[in-house]
C-alpha cells in the first residue's frame, strides 16, 4: 500500500478545472491527499446534496468491480458515523479512467490533526469517542463490510467534537488488495494499527477492525502505542515480532470500563476481543455506574 500522507501537506496533481470537466459542478476547492486518492469539494454538482466530497482514486491502485461490490452495502446504510456514499462514478481524466467516490462533505478534522492541534481528549471524552467509533464499527459489520484501515486519519470528527467521529475511506483497503495481491501471504493496513493476525499476512476480518480501535484508544489515554516506543527504522517483520503479548499499562487512574474495553481489544486471540456490540454494552455499563 501507499505510504500515509498527512492530508495537510501535499498538493493536488488536478487542476479545479480538470475536476469540473470530469465530475460537473461550478466550483471545485482541494481538500487534501491520501493513501487512496485526492479529495475535493465541489458545489454545485446535480443530483447529490450540496457542497459534497470527491475522492479521485490514484490510477491502477484498486480493482473498481471490487470497489463497488464493497460499497453496495453502505450506500443502503444509514448511520451517522459512516460518510455518506452517494454514487460511485467513473470518469476520463488526462485521458484516462479514473474511479470517483461522491461523498457527504464532513465539516471538522480527522483525529490524527485534533490531536495535533489540541491534545489528548479528557477520559469523558475518549469514553464518548469510543462510544461513537464501535457504534459506526458495529453497523458498518453488520452491513457485512469490514475497513481493514481504521486508523486516525481515516476518522473524521464532525464538526472538530470528539463525540461525533465519522469512518471514512471505508471499503477500500479490500478493493487495493484485490488488485495488487493475487494470495496470501500480504500486509493490508498501516502498520500501527494492523491486528496481530494481518501483521503475519493473514485474512484480516472483522476482528481485526477492533485490533485498531483498540490502538486508538490505547493512544488515545496513554499518548503512546500499546507495544512500540518508536516506529524509526522499523521494518514490517520488526513490528511484527514487537506486537506480542500484553499491551504496556495502562495509566492507573483510568475508569475501569475503558480499561477493560482496550485491553479486551488488544487481545492476540481475535475470537477474545468479541465484537462491536459487545465493546458499546462495556461502555453503556461503564457510564451508568458513573
Amino acid at each position: 500500500m501507499p505510504n500515509e500522507v498527512s492530508l495537510l501537506t501535499k498538493g493536488p496533481s488536478l487542476t479545479e478545472q480538470d475536476v469540473l470537466d470530469a465530475i460537473g459542478g461550478l466550483h471545485a476547492e482541494f481538500l487534501g491527499i491520501g493513501s487512496f486518492g485526492e479529495t475535493w469539494s465541489i458545489a454545485g454538482l446535480e443530483g447529490v446534496p450540496d457542497p459534497s466530497a470527491a475522492k479521485i482514486l490514484h490510477e491502477g491502485s484498486f480493482n473498481p468491480r471490487r470497489l463497488k461490490r464493497e460499497t453496495d452495502a453502505l450506500e443502503r446504510l444509514d448511520s451517522a458515523g459512516i460518510v455518506d456514499l452517494y454514487e460511485v462514478r467513473v470518469v476520463t481524466l488526462g485521458g484516462i479512467d479514473r474511479t470517483v467516490l461522491i461523498c457527504e462533505l464532513i465539516p471538522g478534522m480527522d483525529v490524527e490533526d485534533k490531536l495535533a492541534i489540541d491534545g489528548r481528549p479528557n477520559y469523558a471524552h475518549v469514553r464518548k469517542f469510543a462510544m461513537g467509533l464501535l457504534i459506526a464499527v458495529r453497523d458498518m459489520h453488520d452491513a457485512d463490510t469490514w475497513h481493514r484501515d481504521i486508523k486516525p486519519a481515516n476518522i473524521l470528527l464532525r464538526d472538530g467534537r470528539w463525540k461525533s467521529p465519522v469512518l471514512i475511506d471505508f471499503g477500500l483497503s479490500r478493493a487495493v488488495t484485490d488488485a495488487t495481491m493475487t494470495a496470501y501471504p500480504q500486509r493490508v493496513g498501516t502498520l500501527r494499527y494492523m491486528a496481530p493476525e494481518a501483521l503475519r499476512g493473514e485474512p484480516a476480518r472483522k476482528l481485526a477492525d477492533l485490533w485498531s480501535c483498540g490502538v486508538i484508544l490505547y493512544e488515545l489515554i496513554a499518548g503512546t502505542h500499546p507495544f512500540i516506543s518508536s516506529f524509526v527504522g522499523l521494518a514490517p517483520d520488526d513490528v511484527v515480532d514487537e506486537v506480542v503479548g500484553d499491551p504496556r499499562p495502562l495509566p492507573g487512574d483510568v475508569p475501569d470500563d475503558l480499561r477493560e474495553l482496550v485491553l479486551r481489544l488488544l487481545s492476540q486471540s481475535p475470537h477474545l476481543r468479541g465484537s462491536a456490540r459487545r465493546a458499546i454494552e462495556t461502555l453503556k455499563s461503564g457510564a451508568a455506574r458513573d
